[in-house]
């Protein structure tokens, strides 16, 4: 059974648990050695897999390029009653990651981009791009779109939870969650207070925004401990141009969390830039050699 068992994040909808693998596998296989300073041995590896639950459906509309979010989409998700995000509501989302003279800024330089979409929303999204780098907003916005999924729609979060439970066997000892996968790894612990975790590993985490944490069914679990119940000890790494952390320390949050900071250069969301950290590596080979028999 697998000692390690991974979550991933956003925007895989179009790959599968052993394509997924593939990538985590080596990168993971990387950091550990880094912090090493040369070859080891990887601990048993699994990963859960739950992009597909969030495949559009044929009804949805044609098919188009890529598996992240457009500006036509954010266009359609503005006048779509079905979806049910207003303008006000993306505002507050991206509004959490960028502050007024971010804003000021982009309004003074030259308007490029984003032309569909309501010019108040323009403006964020221009500063989004311009604090954390290009793409940084369609990132952060597809990052909200599912974490506001799967937090708010009640029937998919049973399902996205369910295939965490089927797939983390009862030896798991170190439990790492990315992007989305960090929430839905937070609710995996939380849902199960008796269950214990040499290490929970978040990476690129939206746990610290006010946009994830306002929709959570208890934000503050564990808080008053520093950690959650059953959790020895929670690292949370991040590289503070990745704006799906909007740069947040978790430990203002949880006291105990030990945040490590990592510098992914022009792919700072990236999983496998951040597996593949020195720093990650270590996180785990210090709690695997400290409860080693």
């Amino acid at each position: 059974m697998a000692a390690v068992v991974g979550i991933h994040g956003i925007g895989k909808e179009q790959l599968g648990r052993r394509q997924m693998l593939a990538e985590w596998g080596p990168a993971f296989g990387d950091g550990l050695e880094r912090a090493a300073s040369g070859p080891v041995a990887a601990p048993a590896f699994d990963l859960v897999y739950y992009a597909d639950l969030f495949l559009r459906k044929p009804s949805d509309g044609p098919a188009r390029k890529g598996s992240g979010p457009d500006t036509e989409d954010i266009a359609s998700w503005l006048t779509d009653p079905d979806d049910g995000t207003t303008q006000e509501e993306l505002l507050d989302a991206l509004s959490d990651i960028v502050g007024a003279q971010d804003i000021a800024d982009a309004e003074a330089a030259p308007a490029k981009g984003y032309t569909r979409v309501p010019t108040s929303v323009q403006r964020v999204l221009r500063a989004v791009d311009r604090r954390y780098g290009p793409g940084a907003a369609l990132l952060y916005v597809g990052a909200f779109r599912q974490v506001r999924r799967y937090l708010g729609d009640s029937a998919l979060k049973q399902e996205v939870d369910d295939r965490v439970d089927a797939a983390v066997p009862a030896d798991c000892r170190v439990l790492m969650g990315h992007s989305l996968g960090s929430v839905v790894a937070f609710e995996y612990v939380r849902r199960h207070g008796r269950r214990r975790l040499d290490l929970l590993l978040t990476m690129g985490s939206p746990l610290g925004l006010r946009m994830v944490r306002s929709r959570m069914p208890n934000p503050r679990y564990g808080a008053v401990h520093g950690l959650p119940v059953g959790v020895r000890s929670w690292v949370n790494v991040l590289d503070p141009r990745d704006p799906v952390t909007g740069g947040r320390h978790l430990a203002d949050w949880w006291p105990k969390v030990d945040d490590r900071q990592v510098d992914n250069q022009a792919d700072a969301h990236s999983v496998t830039r951040y597996l593949g950290k020195r720093e990650t590596g270590a996180a785990v080979r210090e709690v695997l050699a400290a409860t080693a028999p």
